[in-house]
Formats: structure tokens, sequence, C-alpha cells
């Protein structure tokens, strides 16, 4: 009898180190989500432009839409892309590249899946760094380029092309940032068609058709009605900074006033974790009291994205040229010059530095 339990017992546990062989041995990629701290794991097995397919160890077949996608881990994929990314993700655009420079010598990038993903996490760091002014703008265009060529299919690609269409705006090629934010608007989700949207009124706005730009944002504002998604709603908010930058350019003390009740509902409303949205709702913020001519209350707002938003490069870059100014203004030369050489060493090549003069 003990002879039989112990061979039962024998068995039970060989067939439990086989099960549990057999279960790791599968492939376990990692898709990181927009709307869940969880990420959903199993095997990729369809990857199209609008999403992917993943296949977990138990139960049905997950389809992950591609606008919810923050990244993917690939099963076999070097641990060193885990810190790359992560130094993408924190604005450390030098350290990512050479992060991924280094990962992409490794055996374990060659795979299809993994060496397209890194085609494309390079272009959109190349491209963060020259959004952010400390990079070439024509490096970006080619990389995103390149990346376009072969990923059409990638769940990456709208991504890619609004990039594509932001280094094309930045680089005054309004033409071929139009095309690729009509492309970008044509996508099957709300959030992502209102990002082009509101990107196509931001080319109207950079041809001064500043009237055309104040309604497009505004058709982008009314068409997230009552939605409590929360992509959705920071792509309201994003159109409502839009309309408060159109105010702006309108001129006037009138508009500036309006200005800032509308940007006061955005900092009321956005959560801390939109630091894009609050950062530049600061910058416009600032802008209005320095055109009231508030110079210390100006001051403070542009602080704001001095102190707490510094990871938004493009933005921070716009703060301390606007510091290098007001803080002799109101009786503090010496952190405006300081303020300017920063702006100087950081963001050698952002559009404020060029203003800034010799």
């Amino acid at each position: 009898m003990r002879d039989r339990m112990s061979l039962a017992v024998s068995i039970g546990l060989a067939l439990l180190v086989c099960l549990s062989t057999t279960g790791s041995a599968r492939a376990i990629d990692q898709v990181i989500r927009k709307s869940s701290t969880t990420p959903t794991r199993g095997k990729i097995t369809a990857i199209t432009k609008t999403g992917l397919t993943v296949k977990p160890q138990v139960g049905a077949d997950v389809m992950v839409p591609a606008n919810d996608i923050i990244d993917v881990r690939w099963d076999g994929e070097p641990a060193k892309l885990i810190t790359a990314r992560g130094a993408d993700h924190a604005a450390s655009f030098t350290r990512a590249l050479a992060a991924y420079a280094d990962v992409a010598t490794d055996s374990k990038s060659n795979t299809p899946n993994i060496k397209l993903d890194l085609q494309f996490l390079v272009a959109r760091a190349t491209a963060g760094q020259a959004l952010a002014g400390a990079g070439k703008l024509e490096d970006a265009k080619a990389r995103l380029e390149a990346f376009l060529q072969v990923g059409g299919s990638s769940f990456r690609y709208f991504a890619a092309v609004g990039l594509l269409g932001r280094v094309e705006l930045a680089s005054g090629n309004h033409d071929q940032a139009q095309a690729q934010f009509t492309t970008l608007a044509s996508a099957p989700w709300l959030d992502t068609k209102m990002a082009g949207q509101g990107a196509l009124a931001r080319v109207l706005l950079a041809r001064n058709s500043v009237d055309e730009a104040l309604a497009a944002y505004q058709a982008v504002i009314t068409q997230a009605g009552t939605s409590t998604e929360a992509s959705v709603k920071g792509q309201k908010y994003a159109a409502v900074l839009g309309k408060s930058t159109c105010l702006i350019r309108k001129q006037g003390q009138a508009s500036y006033e309006t200005a800032l009740k509308e940007l006061e509902g955005v900092l009321t409303e956005v959560p801390d974790s939109n630091s894009q949205v609050l950062a530049e709702a600061y910058l416009r913020q600032g802008d209005c009291l320095r055109l009231l001519g508030r110079q210390k209350a100006a001051v403070l707002a542009y602080l704001h994205v001095d102190l707490l938003f510094a990871a938004q490069a493009p933005l921070h870059a716009e703060s301390l040229y606007h510091l290098g100014t007001l803080w002799s203004a109101v009786g503090h030369p010496e952190r405006a010059a300081s303020a300017r050489e920063r702006l100087r060493s950081d963001y050698p090549e952002s559009p404020w530095t060029k203003k800034l003069g010799s």
C-alpha cells in the first residue's frame, strides 16, 4: 500500500515538473498598456497597424488596440532593452540612444519583431531629442521615414506618422506635416482622430490662419463631448490649450482674459500624471499674464514649468526663454542670465535658443 502511495506521489511530482517546464518554455510577450497597470501576457500571434493579438497561456485571445499600447517586452529580448526604454520615457534621449545602440549589437535583437520595434524606438528617441532642441530634425525625419517604409503593418505605424508630422511641422514643412496629420486623423480610435485633428489645427496656426485654427480646435473640443475616457479627455485639454494659443495670437485684453479662464479650467481638472498638458497650460498662462503686464505672476507661471516639468523638453526650453527676460524685469538679472545659459547649454538646437541670438 505504501509502495503504491509512494509511486503515486512520485508520478504526481514528476507530472508537475513536466507541466511546469512545458509552461515556462512557452514564449511570453508582455504588452504594457495605458489602460491597465497589469501587462497583457502571452504569445503575440498577430500584428497589424491597428493592434496586436495576444494568446495567453489560459483563456481566449486578447486583442490590444494600438492606441492603448505603451511598449512591448518581447520574449527573449535583451534585458538592457528595458533600461533603454526607461531612459527614453524619461526624456533622457542621449542615454536612451546610446543604450539602444548597445542593444542592437546583441544577438537577441535579431528576431524580426524585436529588430523592427528597435528601429521604431531609435526613431522615436531621435525625434524626441530633435523636438527638444538637442538634436537634428533632419536626422529624426530620416529615421522615421525609414521605419515607415518597412513598418506599414506595425502597431507603431500611427505613432510614427504622428511623430513625423511633428518633425515636419517643426522644420517648417507645412504641407508635409498636413499630409501626416491627415493620415493620423484617419485612425479608427476617437482619441487618435482628435490628436490628428488638433495637429491639423496647429498647421493652420503655423500658417497664421488663426480664425480657422480656432474653429478647428473648437471642433475637437466639441467632438469630445462628455466622454470620461482619459485619453479622449487628454486630447480635449490639448485642444483647449490650442484654443488659448489662438486667443493669445488674436491679441487684446479681452482675448487674454478669456484664455486665462480656459486655462484655469485645465489646470484645475487635469491629473498630475498628464505633465505635458500641465506644462503647456502653465506656459500659456505665463504668456497671458506677461502680455497683460503682470510680470511677477508670469514669472511664477513659467517657473512651474522650469521646476516641475523640465522633462517636457520643448516646453521647458520655451519657459527658459521667457524667464531669461522676465527675471530681469522683476529685479533679478542674475537669474535671467542663468536661465539663458541653461537654454543655450541644454537645448542648443531649439528655436527658442536661436531667438536669443549670439
